[in-house]
């Protein structure tokens, strides 16, 4: 990595350990309830969906695209969310980007999957939302996103409307634990989400700085369809342990979960784009380092996971 794009990258993501800041300012009143993020899905317009497939030939930047598997499916599907750092991190330098997002939305074209990578940020003007909404990307608008994505790959003649599925990545990851919730869909007024969740090192407790801190659980108790959680040991932005603590006793009750932790990895473990970051964190300097066994890996639980889940509803 140059020294350009390393430093693009430190200026778009230093700040990015307070997750919840992505968002909404924490008080003792803004608590992520089904209502007040409801109530802010509609901060941005509506982004416009691709309903033309990219020829793999082409998706050779990484960006909102559809891919889809030769032939006349129908085919499962997945919609990918990627991280608060979005899939463009300088504008100035093109080649500072998202890579490994493109690379993982190959990796499951390749293995029959519609995909859809959706920038939820970039088509409105944001670069990026680790230190706050930017140009209306708030937490509401972007679960709102998610559930019309839904919606929108069911409509495609080309996928199975029973097999679509939510993968996200720490910012993604994060939407798709509200997503995955009855009452937030409720509330969001929407009849179905997606059928499987996989979640790839959320923040699934969120603590803020300062005098007053504050703790929030991000992990809902109503989850409705089933969730992989994937998780590394050594990951000092959101931590491992936050995510057993909450979603374990779910599991136990009989909620459809499974976690997975890779003891050693850090956060962002798949982001070889960003290999050798560092940042400050809640628990310490954070890290990330690439690991090409866990990245493998989590791909191969991942497909796993989505095929047994679409096999049992």
């Amino acid at each position: 990595m140059n020294a350009f794009i390393k430093n693009s990258m430190i200026k778009v993501l230093t700040v990015a350990l307070l997750i919840v800041a992505q968002f909404f300012i924490i008080t003792a009143h803004a608590q992520p309830t089904p209502r007040n993020l409801a109530g802010d899905a509609n901060s941005a317009p509506d982004l416009v969906f691709p309903s033309e497939p990219t020829p793999i030939s082409e998706a050779n930047y990484p960006k909102m695209m559809l891919l889809k598997p030769e032939g006349a499916g129908p085919f499962p599907a997945l919609l990918m969310g990627h991280q608060c750092g979005g899939l463009v991190f300088s504008k100035a330098n093109p080649q500072s980007a998202n890579w490994s997002m493109l690379e993982g939305a190959k990796r499951f074209h390749q293995a029959g999957y519609v995909v859809f990578l959706i920038d939820f940020m970039g088509p409105r003007g944001a670069q990026q939302v680790c230190q706050g909404p930017q140009n209306g990307v708030t937490l509401g608008r972007t679960v709102k996103d998610f559930y019309q994505a839904a919606e929108h790959l069911r409509k495609l003649t080309f996928v199975a409307p029973d097999k679509v599925a939510l993968v996200g990545y720490s910012q993604g990851a994060l939407i798709a634990l509200f997503n995955n919730s009855q009452s937030f869909r409720e509330e969001f007024k929407y009849k179905r989400g997606f059928d499987a969740y996989v979640s790839f090192y959320p923040p699934c407790r969120i603590m803020s700085l300062g005098p007053h801190r504050l703790q929030m659980d991000v992990v809902q108790k109503d989850i409705e369809k089933p969730h992989l959680f994937l998780l590394g040991g050594a990951d000092l932005e959101t931590p491992a342990s936050d995510c057993e603590a909450l979603a374990a006793p779910l599991k136990t009750s009989g909620k459809p979960l499974q976690i997975h932790t890779y003891p050693n990895e850090t956060h962002c473990w798949d982001c070889k784009s960003l290999n050798g970051f560092t940042k400050p964190g809640r628990l310490g300097t954070v890290t990330y380092t690439y690991s090409e066994t866990a990245t493998v890996d989590a791909y191969a639980r991942t497909r796993q996971f989505l095929e047994e889940s679409f096999k049992s509803q």
